[in-house]
This record gives structure tokens, sequence and C-alpha cells, in this order.
């Protein structure tokens, strides 16, 4: 079962907070430039724009490898893949800045964001990016459900990346409140695989393979608020 933290108003303070700064800390707020991403970008964005979807994934390489057969379990309407590998939190927020806007249809959307980050971030600067990513989506679709996931655990035995993906968590367990849920996807991930050695939800340190993805399925079960 999914650990889903609901804190109340006090969530919803913090969340209006975001809504009055561009970004948190000194986080770069900017698309990617390698190739093929400026390509691939403006196409997603148009094809957003064509189609309003209902629901959304939002978030970078972990997002974008969701297999779309698992993804449409997590929705009552045809998701809309919105991972790109290799983005961070800044990243995210620029795309979802420059393609949604005021009147959009969406009712639902699942963000899974920050790993990138870990090398170059504080835990303070990653969660307060998400909690402005989750803002940004909430101004442009007041009645969407926006679930925000945990950082998932990394298997590439940095303790300083584990201490401060804890630290992350923490912090965007205060971002829940009314349409806005948090789940902890990291505990039951982290409980899957043994302490050392391989785990066969991962495929490398930090993507998953299918078995890891049915997992994460399973944890957050429907996206609903």
């Amino acid at each position: 079962m999914s650990r889903i933290i609901k804190a109340g108003w006090a969530g919803v303070a913090t969340l209006l907070a975001f809504l009055a700064v561009p970004a948190h800390g000194e986080t770069s707020v900017g698309p990617r430039t390698q190739p093929p991403y400026p390509d691939w970008l403006v196409k997603r964005m148009e094809t957003l724009r064509r189609q309003d979807p209902k629901a959304m994934l939002l978030g970078d390489s972990l997002i974008a490898g969701w297999p779309p057969d698992l993804a449409r379990r997590l929705f009552d309407a045809e998701p809309m893949n919105f991972g790109a590998g290799g983005d961070t939190t800044g990243n995210l927020l620029w795309r979802v800045r420059q393609a949604f806007g005021p009147g959009m249809g969406l009712r639902s959307a699942l963000v899974l964001i920050g790993t990138n980050d870990l090398p170059d971030r504080s835990a303070a600067e990653i969660a307060g990016t998400i909690g402005t990513i989750a803002a940004d989506v909430k101004r442009s679709a007041p009645g969407a459900c926006v679930t925000l996931l945990t950082l998932l655990p990394r298997r590439d035995g940095n303790a300083a990346f584990a201490e401060r993906i804890m630290d992350v968590n923490r912090r965007l367990t205060a971002l829940a409140g009314p349409g806005l849920r948090v789940i902890d996807a990291n505990t039951p991930m982290r409980d899957a695989c043994p302490a050392e050695g391989a785990c066969p939800l991962y495929k490398d340190p930090v993507h998953l393979t299918r078995a890891g993805y049915e997992r994460l399925t399973a944890v957050v079960g429907k996206t609903g608020c």
C-alpha cells in the first residue's frame, strides 16, 4: 500500500507561498540544449496545446520510461507523457511555464523529478522548485489533482545523495493539501530491494526495469485526490 501524506491547510499555505516566486533558491529555470531535446520539445508542446490532455505525467527519464500500459492504470483518462530524460527541476519548471496556460482541461497530473538535481542543488532548492512546479500546474488548471512522488532511492552507493533525497522527501511532505497529494514512493521501493547487490526493480543505479514500474504503479494506485 502507498503512503499518502495529507497536511491540510499548512500544506496549502506552503504551496501558495511558492506562487509568489519564479523559482526557488539558485535553481536555473530554462531548457536544456542538447540534441534532440529542442526538436522534441517543440513537437511535444505543440501536441500538448492541441490535445489539451485531461491527464499527464511530468518529469525526467523516470517518467519518460513509464510503460504506457502501466501509466494508463494511474488515470481515468488517456495520459500524455511529458517526461524528458536528463531534465532537472528547473528544466521541467520552464517546460510547464512555456506549455501550460489558463483554462486548461487538465484533471490529474503525476510529477516525479529531482534526481538529476542532486549533484548541484540543495534539498531546499530541489523541494522548493518542485513546489513551484506544482503551484504553476495548479495555476493553469485550478481543479486538477496534482500527485507528487517523493524521490526514489538511488543504488549508486552515494551516501551524500541518499541523505539529500531523504531531506528533499521530508520537505515534500509539507506540501500536501487539498488538490495536492504527496506519495512516499521511496520507502516501498527501498524496502523491495536488498541493501547491497542487484535489485530486480532497477536496471542501473537510477532507472527502473519493467518490474520496477509495476511496483511503482501499484504504490501510486489511482491519481485522484
